[in-house]
């Protein structure tokens, strides 16, 4: 494997700073670069062994969408639409979009992957392809079922059985695909936001994904994974005109970001750069 060079820096956005984490190959790279959207409650940190093995041909940014990870964050709660202008003004700090440095490629996952699509719909200057597994693509019910388990500020400051709850469904009975001290790792980012965490569902929840979807013009790679979301991503395939449909549920579920990167990386970067 090709060694592999990582730096974290900050950029400017509408909240504040963001914290931003890059790996790309020592040897240098010609490839358009890859931005990875995570899901919420986290950080880019989800992406930390994927992006050691995508990095080593092209530009990896890991982004802390704003309020999460080391990023400062909205004092009230915000859409996904405001978390997609942030990261186009990272974006744009960092020297891409048209007349420039060109545009990027994205991946997402759960909120990450409404970020993506929101910022394809409104930058396409920014936004050159879209890799999306674990598209958060909700159905009527499937959005009140969301809503009454994730929905609203959560009780981390009343409820003593609050963080112990947390730690057990993360790091004692978390994804056995994780190291314990990288569930450890995950728990401390689940955590890191505070009473903010919920903003990021929050904004998910109340997202029309569907109807931002059919503006996407862009190719757009829905990547089928033997999880939670994997029906819902399936799904996108009957509104998304531009889309490729790869299902790799058999051998890759959620975990696979850690224990398998390659398995999502080698069709994402066939899909990139086809």
């Amino acid at each position: 494997m090709r060694a592999v060079r990582t730096q974290k820096i900050y950029a400017p956005s509408r909240y504040g700073q963001m914290h931003v984490v890059c790996a790309e190959p020592v040897a240098g790279h010609a490839r358009t670069p890859v931005v990875c959207f995570h899901q919420s409650p986290s950080s880019g940190a989800q992406y930390k062994v994927f992006q050691q093995v995508m990095a080593t041909d092209r530009l990896v940014l890991c982004p802390d969408t704003p309020g999460f990870g080391g990023s400062d964050g909205p004092s009230s709660p915000v859409t996904i639409p405001d978390y997609a202008a942030a990261m186009a003004e990272m974006l744009d700090h960092l020297g891409y979009g048209a007349g420039r440095k060109g545009g990027v490629d994205v991946v997402g996952c759960h909120t990450g992957t409404l970020i993506g699509t929101a910022l394809a719909g409104s930058r396409s200057d920014l936004v050159r392809k879209l890799a999306l597994p674990s598209l958060a693509l909700f159905t009527e019910d499937e959005r009140a079922k969301m809503k009454a388990q994730y929905g609203g500020p959560q009780p981390i400051l009343t409820d003593p059985d609050f963080v112990p709850k947390v730690w057990r469904q993360t790091v004692i009975d978390g994804s056995k695909d994780f190291t314990p001290e990288r569930r450890l790792e995950l728990f401390a980012e689940r955590l890191r936001s505070g009473t903010r965490a919920w903003f990021g569902p929050e904004a998910s929840l109340k997202f029309d994904c569907a109807t931002a979807l059919k503006a996407v013009t862009q190719p757009v790679l829905l990547l089928v994974l033997n999880e939670m979301l994997g029906p819902n991503t399936r799904r996108a395939a009957d509104i998304v005109k531009t889309a490729t449909v790869i299902d790799i549920s058999d051998r890759a579920g959620h975990g696979a970001w850690d224990s398998d990167p390659e398995a999502l990386a080698k069709p994402i970067r066939a899909f990139f750069d086809a």
